[in-house]
């Protein structure tokens, strides 16, 4: 059993520590550190488990960690945990920028840990189960909104949501990114909080992303379309379907076939925490490493700095 800690019990943070408790055969949750000493007094009476005021405490308690905290301390905290032999598990984004990615890759690779990055919707049980019939996909299509909410305005919409779909994109795709197309703004935040990209690949795929937070309502639904089929995931929904292209033996006709693609529903948090645990008892490369983090942030970074630079909207 993997002895393990939270660092950042945000909202985030604190739905990892209780999925963690409520994995009892993977994980012995030793605590959690937070800043903030009102919210971790709060935690630590609710939920029962420690709260240490000092991460050094906590890490020597651990074979393990997940950062959850603030998106500019992940990269502090990973490395003080990687120089103590710790496994980390870093929430998306992995770092605030490209550099420091690359340097955590080299930290992780000299300290012989394993580390996984949160990008939960690899684990979504929708785009599990629609996975098999995603082949070559020739356009991808990708809308992700939500309300605004002043909780991960830190970084820009691009960082908060749409890394999601960058790096679905980039795993379906299976190609190098040749070419962004990219725009944005800000609206109520000081970051971007709409953008519309267009990825287009070396191996001819394209990909239409679309972010905002200041929708009315939530939507989390990406479309692939292969040359005789599409599939549609609604992340929120967790539902998957397929439509087949049929041809038609009598003419040269063409019909759609819909199929709804069955499903079975589970918690995709507690999915990406097992996978954690299981690659580093196996000693096996995680399902979302180091190396695909760094590759979506690299295309989060180019889009961010071209929005930037050709848009009077974004200071």
């Amino acid at each position: 059993m993997l002895k393990i800690g939270v660092v950042g019990t945000g909202h985030l943070g604190k739905i990892h520590l209780q999925n963690l408790l409520n994995l009892t055969t993977e994980f012995e949750v030793m605590g959690f550190y937070d800043t903030n000493a009102s919210t971790s007094a709060a935690i630590e009476e609710q939920l029962n488990v420690t709260a240490y005021s000092d991460l050094t405490d906590l890490l020597n308690k651990v074979d393990a960690l997940v950062v959850s905290s603030p998106t500019e301390t992940h990269y502090t905290i990973a490395v003080r945990a990687m120089k103590e032999g710790k496994h980390v598990f870093i929430e998306k984004p992995v770092c605030f920028s490209v550099e420091e990615s690359k340097k955590l890759l080299t930290y992780s690779q000299e300290a012989g840990v394993l580390v996984q990055v949160g990008h939960v919707e690899q684990f979504n049980p929708a785009f599990t189960h629609a996975l098999p019939y995603i082949e070559f996909p020739v356009f991808i299509e990708t809308h992700r909104l939500a309300p605004f909410q002043s909780r991960g305005s830190d970084v820009s919409v691009v960082l908060d949501l749409m890394i999601h779909d960058i790096d679905i994109a980039l795993k379906v795709a299976r190609s190098n990114v040749k070419r962004i197309s990219a725009t944005g703004m800000e609206v109520l935040s000081r970051t971007i909080d709409i953008a519309s990209v267009r990825l287009e690949f070396e191996n001819g795929c394209v990909a239409n992303l679309t972010a905002s937070r200041i929708a009315q309502h939530k939507v989390r639904k990406s479309r692939f379309f292969m040359k005789d089929s599409n599939v549609v995931v609604d992340f929120l929904s967790r539902q998957a379907h397929r439509s087949k292209v049929n041809h038609s033996l009598m003419d040269d006709s063409r019909s759609l076939q819909h199929n709804p693609i069955e499903v079975e529903d589970a918690n995709a948090i507690q999915l990406e925490l097992k996978s954690f645990a299981w690659a580093i008892s196996e000693n096996k490369p995680p399902l979302v490493g180091l190396t695909d983090a760094h590759r979506a942030l690299q295309i989060a970074e180019l889009i961010s700095e071209q929005i930037h630079a050709s848009n009077q909207f974004v200071k």
